[in-house]
């Protein structure tokens, strides 16, 4: 599901905090009945069954089971799990040593979820009952629908003049959902699809249900990723960096201040306000310095503030193109590119790509070019990416370049990354993972003085 990314990055920040200074555990009834068909046992013995509920994120971690029971004759368990925050958790049922299934469960704080299933047949018998699972059923339910209703149209079977009242629909749809199962998991997804759908004709609005959400905590990830860049997009940065000071006030959940902390660092980063960056780096390494995940976030952050920053002389790179052309920086002097580094077999890098290619075609007529690094351990993969699309630009060859060096010298922790380059070889901006969304503002600042194309 699209809606974990908030999640996985609470996780890990709570990674290293999961065995020191934890507020006190919360803990929900798990209860169910798992028996087995007929046909494979008939002793009408469904004793010893496990029920095992972990903190995947907190994997190698001590004590990280949160709920572990087996099953009586009958086939009934019931005990209290005991777990962090509310949110899915990975449930696995296993039988005489072995794990023959596994999923989400959702545990929160006095929500009784109930488990019911009959073996071989998993799959197709298991139940998840709780208030938080009936809420997804909903969210999930309207979700389908609308996925539905966007493929006809794109495939053009809605004409477009019907459009605007479709979306305003779906988003009064959605909130209706968060609305009947307010504070639940499903509904903060529920709420994030409405504010996203209005985004797109309606930023007051949008700001104003984000506004009547908080301070739920799911939904200050929703206000950093949609409230704070219309924010500054409408009254300027240092609204948007107020709006992020509220935001850290409204909660008193220290990881989620620590998230936001982090953003506003690459807000000014990304802003070219490397000074004020380096000083709100300094104070949060002074804060989070006992933190060893932090303390790894911020040696990265100071790295890329250091030598990957807005106006920084790019780093050196040389490699040979698959058509055995030799690229270099200094050779790339006079011209404006985006340097890509990725696998071709990232799943991002692949959902970017025909995005990338209008991006081309549009600024080509200005002089953008682009060039890819792949990180592929095989030209197989390589091949067979460009098998089934246009390969437009230069790909580095493998073996033409020193992988290691080009991951340290350019900081690359996330897939794809990439930098826009100016034609002095000054970095405009590095964008890693999905961050490429921005990089028609950057290509807009780095041709701002081209008055026609080339």
């Amino acid at each position: 599901m699209k809606n974990f990314t908030f999640l996985a990055a609470l996780a890990a920040i709570l990674l290293v905090t999961a065995c020191s200074n934890e507020p006190e555990p919360l803990r929900t009834i798990v209860k169910g009945t798992i028996t087995v068909a007929d046909s494979v046992d008939n002793s009408s013995d469904y004793s010893g069954i496990g029920i095992l509920v972990i903190d995947a994120d907190t994997a190698g971690v001590e004590n990280d089971t949160l709920f572990y029971e087996t099953t009586d004759v009958q086939g009934n368990f019931e005990g209290i799990a005991t777990f962090p925050e509310k949110s899915f958790y990975r449930l696995v049922i296993s039988r005489n040593g072995r794990a023959i299934g596994n999923t989400g469960a959702i545990l929160a704080e006095n929500d009784t979820l109930t488990i019911n299933a009959e073996l071989p047949g998993l799959a197709e018998t298991l139940t998840l009952t709780s208030n938080e699972h009936e809420a997804l059923k909903t969210y999930q339910r309207v979700d389908r629908s609308f996925q539905r209703v966007s493929a006809f149209a794109v495939s053009g079977a809605i004409p477009d003049s019907q459009l605007l009242d479709e979306l305003k629909k779906w988003t009064d749809l959605y909130w209706q959902v968060y609305q009947k199962h307010e504070n639940t998991l499903a509904s903060y997804y529920a709420a994030e699809k409405s504010v996203s759908l209005l985004e797109t004709w309606d930023k007051d609005g949008m700001l104003a249900r984000i506004d009547s959400v908080l301070p739920a905590d799911y939904m200050i990830q929703v206000a950093l990723n949609f409230g704070k860049p219309y924010i500054s997009e409408k009254k300027g940065f240092e609204a948007a960096s107020n709006y992020m000071d509220s935001l850290a006030q409204i909660t008193s959940n220290d990881n989620i201040i620590e998230i936001i902390k982090r953003d506003k660092i690459r807000m000014y980063f990304d802003s070219s306000r490397v000074r004020e960056a380096k000083e709100l780096l300094t104070t949060y390494e002074q804060n989070y310095s006992n933190k060893s995940s932090s303390q790894k976030w911020a040696r990265r952050i100071r790295y890329d503030l250091n030598y990957l920053a807005p106006g920084v002389e790019a780093p050196n790179f040389s490699f040979i193109t698959m058509e055995g052309d030799t690229v270099n920086n200094s050779g790339l002097e006079g011209s404006t590119y985006i340097l890509e580094i990725s696998p071709l077999a990232n799943l991002q890098y692949q959902n970017d790509y025909d995005r990338t290619l209008i991006i081309h075609e549009i600024y080509k007529n200005y002089g953008l070019r682009i060039f890819t690094i792949p990180l592929d351990q095989s030209e197989i993969t390589i091949n067979s990416f460009f098998d089934e699309r246009r390969k437009v630009w230069p790909v580095a060859k493998l073996g033409s370049f020193d992988v290691q060096q080009i991951i340290q010298k350019f900081n690359v922790v996330q897939v794809p990354t990439r930098f826009l380059i100016d034609e002095n070889g000054v970095l405009i901006r590095k964008y890693s993972g999905a961050e490429f969304e921005d990089v028609i503002q950057g290509l807009n600042k780095a041709f701002s003085d081209t008055n026609s194309p080339s």
